[in-house]
């Protein structure tokens, strides 16, 4: 997986009702990267994700898709650092900035 995160995201399981996330910053290094990620639909649903959870294909998978068969039962929320108040700030690269500051911008989804 490549790093940085790409921006769209959806969980297998829902996580407060929510399936689809835009990761809007990241950080860390090696085994402790992380990636703070949005719901599309309520933006106070904020969560503060491992990386290496995010990458695990059974949890979480890159872009949005339909997702009928989640479960909120099958995913204890306390394994996420869920924050619905003092939202992180975005990250230069994630395209959200006004004005947008920085010529790269990371990519909503991977090639196909």
């Amino acid at each position: 997986m490549i790093w940085p995160p790409l921006k769209a995201w959806t969980s297998i399981v829902d996580i407060d009702e929510k399936v689809h996330f835009v990761a809007i910053n990241y950080g860390g290094k090696r085994l402790d990267r992380w990636v703070v990620l949005m719901s599309v639909i309520d933006a106070s649903v904020v969560l503060k994700v491992p990386w290496s959870k995010l990458t695990d294909k059974s949890i979480w998978q890159c872009g949005w898709h339909e997702n009928k068969t989640s479960d909120s039962s099958e995913l204890s929320v306390t394994e996420y650092e869920i924050k619905t108040k003092n939202l992180t700030d975005p990250s230069l690269d994630s395209g959200l900035t006004i004005p947008i500051t920085k010529n790269i911008i990371r990519p909503w989804f991977a090639n196909i």
